[in-house]
């Protein structure tokens, strides 16, 4: 691992990874909250596309630090200072969030059976009576192709239009007891398969031309699937956010400790003075030491002078 230059090649991956999933988990969490918020609302897992959207509003500042330092050709330090906190505690707080996630995708998973015919059952009985029930069930049947809850008959213990207005006039509807449920056998128009159907008299002209299976199943399918792809994506985002701080203190740990190292390797092997001079006394030679090898050498040319002439 190298203290300078460029930083480590998982970093640099792992940010563009998180910086994809940040962009990604805001664009998709608002088209999300503006085609089918009703839709969100009604089934439980609007919490959970808030979460997304939260994460990846607080991923995006702390990925666009780690490029920008990594573009710049820096070294990321963990105590980094982003926004307004520690590079590393905003990581904290990512993987603090999508824990909650976790948590919240886990129980919507384990109670999707039941939680899914508990809005499927409240969306059926205020289908006159609030249009935002009545505009999820629509789009509901039209889109999964399906009427009821487990069949289209569970439509005619519903008294889900206005019989009077809509339908038909029938005096003898005065004449029976208030108390008496209400029995049709007509479904709505979004139960149909195609524009124009017979939706009405079923049980006499037959159900050829509507969806006769539940959306039940359907729309648990449908939310067991989000659900998986959502808790999918929390998991990683930990992951990865952690690793990156792994690296990061084991690089910075790493250079610290290089560094060090260097200024110290001299002083393992002996003192030296740091007001070190050319011209001080401690550059000077042992006096008696020279003299004795100056006379050893004038001896070995006197030598070699006798021999020459010789």
């Amino acid at each position: 691992m190298k203290c300078e230059g460029q930083n480590h090649p998982f970093i640099l991956w792992a940010a563009c990874f998180l910086w994809l999933i940040s962009f990604f988990s805001i664009t998709w969490s608002l088209l999300m909250f503006f085609f089918v918020g009703d839709m969100l609302w009604i089934t439980g897992t609007d919490l959970v596309n808030a979460f997304l959207l939260l994460l990846g509003i607080i991923m995006l500042p702390t990925n666009v630090h780690i490029l920008y330092s990594i573009a710049n050709g820096k070294k990321i330090d963990h105590k980094a200072k982003v926004v307004c906190c520690p590079l590393w505690l905003s990581v904290f707080w990512i993987v603090i969030i999508a824990i909650a996630a976790i948590i919240i995708c886990i129980d919507r998973i384990y109670s999707c059976q039941e939680a899914t015919s508990k809005h499927l059952n409240i969306s059926m009985k205020n289908y006159r009576s609030f249009l935002n029930y009545k505009k999820f069930m629509d789009n509901l049947q039209w889109s999964l192709k399906c009427c009821g809850i487990n069949s289209y008959k569970d439509w005619f213990s519903y008294d889900w239009y206005d019989q009077m207005k809509d339908y038909e006039w029938d005096p003898s509807l005065y004449k029976r007891n208030k108390k008496e449920p209400l029995v049709t056998d007509s479904v709505p128009l979004s139960c149909c398969k195609s524009g124009s159907c017979i939706s009405n008299y079923l049980l006499e002209l037959g159900t050829n031309s509507i969806n006769t299976k539940g959306c039940g199943k359907r729309l648990r399918r449908v939310i067991m699937l989000s659900m998986s792809a959502y808790l999918i994506i929390f998991i990683l985002i930990i992951i990865v956010e952690l690793l990156i701080v792994r690296f990061l203190i084991k690089q910075n740990n790493y250079c610290g400790n290089h560094r060090s190292g260097k200024k110290t390797e001299v002083r393992h092997i002996m003192s030296v003075n740091d007001k070190f001079h050319v011209s001080s006394a401690s550059c000077q030679l042992d006096p008696e030491e020279s003299d004795d090898e100056e006379a050893s050498r004038n001896t070995e040319v006197e030598n070699l002078k006798m021999d020459m002439f010789k």
